[in-house]
Order: C-alpha cells, then structure tokens, then sequence
C-alpha cells in the first residue's frame, strides 16, 4: 500500500535506455502483487496450473527478467523479512478490504458482470508462502540474484541504492524516499506505462523540505504502521505542517510516532549479499515453467534460448573487459 504522496512528489518520465548498464533493486513483494493484479484471464482470475495453484507471479518473474537483461538492466530481487510489530494492523485491514472484494466478485460473477468481475478480482491478491518460495526458485534457476532482507524488502532496497551499490530501487510505492533511497524507478515491471523516476535530492529541493520532514509527512497522511494517520490531514496539509514547524502540535494525536519514525530512519538492513549473476539452469527451468506449471512450450522454449543467448553474451563481454 504505500504512503499516499499522490501528485505532490516530482517525477520524470525516463526511457530503458536511462537505465542501461545498472543494476536495480526490486522490491519484491510489491512487485508480485502487482503482478498478480495484472496478469489474469478475462474474467479477473489469476493464471493457474493443472493443480490450481496461481502462477501468475512466474509469468510476471519470467518474462520481465528476460526484458530486463535483454536492455542491459541487472535485477536484483529483494524480498520482505519479519515486518515490524506496528505491521501486523495494517495486514488485518488489508484481510478485511480483500474479503469484502471476495463478496462483490462473487455477486458480480452471479451477475455475469465481466467488468466487475475484472475489478474486484484484482483487490483480491493472496500472496501464499509457497508461491513466494516458488517465485525465488524460479529467480535460482534464472541465475537471478536475491535477497532475503531482515525485515523490510524496501529498505533493504534503499540501503543498497545508498551504499551505491544499485542505482535505483524499483517499487510502485513512494516509501523507498523516506528509507532514504537516491533514486525510484516505477513502472518498468509494468506493462504500456512510461517508466518514471524519483530523485531524493529534487524532491526535497521541490517541497523545500528536508528527510526528516517529509518522514513527519508520511506519518501525518499515514503509513504501513499508522494507517489513515491524522484524520482530515491529506499531503497538501501536511507539507504545510512540517513547513511551519507545526509538527509538535499532531505529535501528542500519534500513537507510536517514535516508534513508527525509527522504523524509516533506522531499519533492519543487511550487507550480507551478492550481486553477481549466474548461469540459468535451462533444463530445470523448462521442468518448472512447462512440466510443473503448465506454461506453454511454444511460448516458453524460445524465451529459454534467448535467456542462454543473452548471459553467454554478457559471459563473453566479461572475458574480453579482463583482458584489459
């Protein structure tokens, strides 16, 4: 879910071509669920195997990496850990929003309503562990790297973009800023969308505010950690606050705001992690992908020989680049 910024936080509109030859860190979790609201049939369900079980997210994996590497962009994956305790509120009313979208499909799908059908299916997005396990299987045998992050998948993401390690973090979401990332790219997972950038520096510059303020921000509108935040407090309202140094007069009016200020400006992190690629395991892939689940050859076996193609390509660059 995300703080909601909304239009207030610049943004520019870039091409792949701003992004070759750097690495990224995606946002794991996020980007799945974005996957399986958007890869689904024509009636709003999600892609599924002869067992019934959701491979959308494989879909989603698959192919963008393979797109990814095919316009020289290194992905590494970064998934969630333990949530902070201030978490487990926000989960429960994300349950409830994801039941009440159950009951209108159901009616909707009584009704024979496809557009309805396609609109709530997508509010309803179960992310089971065995899908997640599946998802960094299948990212193994890619010779994808990925992360599994203390706590935070987004943090994680902004520490690395920090150190320098990665140039952006790849998220739909705007709190990557308030972890302190330089840099956000949205929408290069998606699909007919232009890919858009956030810089740390031009939007502080922008609202002439610094991280701290903009944190205050995202508390007063409301977090993961304080959902809803102040009542009757949008973005416009709270950037006028922390201009004006009102902040001390909500601070009483927020439960846990130490606590929830302490998440973005000291999160669990780690520096134990690789990014080097590595090479994909064809023929278990193809187990995985057409055997396990049901996807189809004709479409799959191509894919697989551009992936070889592409890493025997970047192979190749590396032993020329050591000779020099």
């Amino acid at each position: 879910m995300g703080v909601q910024f909304n239009d207030l936080i610049p943004k520019k509109e870039i091409s792949l071509k701003d992004l070759k030859n750097k690495t990224v860190a995606i946002d794991s979790m996020n980007i799945l669920y974005q996957f399986l609201s958007s890869i689904r049939l024509r009636d709003g369900s999600p892609l599924r195997n002869s067992k019934g079980e959701i491979t959308s997210t494989y879909n989603g994996i698959f192919y963008k990496n393979i797109y990814m590497l095919e316009n020289d962009i290194t992905p590494i994956w970064v998934f969630d850990g333990k949530p902070p305790e201030l978490k487990h509120k926000t989960r429960e009313e994300r349950k409830k929003v994801k039941e009440k979208a159950m009951e209108e499909y159901i009616s909707a799908k009584e009704e024979g309503n496809l557009e309805d059908m396609q609109k709530y299916a997508k509010r309803i997005n179960y992310l089971e562990p065995k899908v997640v396990e599946n998802s960094k299987r299948l990212l193994n045998l890619m010779g994808i790297p990925f992360i599994n992050a203390p706590s935070e998948g987004e943090a994680q993401c902004s520490y690395m973009a920090k150190k320098g390690d990665v140039y952006a973090v790849v998220s739909q979401d705007y709190d990557a800023l308030l972890y302190g990332a330089p840099r956000t790219v949205r929408n290069i997972t998606a699909s007919n969308k232009p890919l858009e950038l956030i810089e740390l520096d031009e939007v502080l510059g922008a609202l002439n505010i610094t991280l701290d303020n903009l944190i205050d921000m995202a508390i007063l509108i409301g977090t993961d950690y304080n959902i809803g935040g102040v009542k009757g407090i949008g973005p416009k309202k709270a950037l006028d606050i922390v201009k004006n140094n009102k902040m001390g007069e909500y601070i009483k009016n927020i439960e846990n705001y130490e606590v929830i200020k302490n998440i973005f400006k000291h999160p669990k992190v780690t520096d134990e992690y690789s990014l080097k690629l590595g090479a994909p395991n064809i023929e278990e892939l193809r187990k995985f992908l057409i055997d396990e689940n049901n996807f189809s050859e004709n479409r799959i076996l191509p894919s697989l020989k551009k992936l070889e193609k592409i890493v025997n390509k970047k192979k190749s660059q590396t032993t020329i680049e050591s000779w020099f």
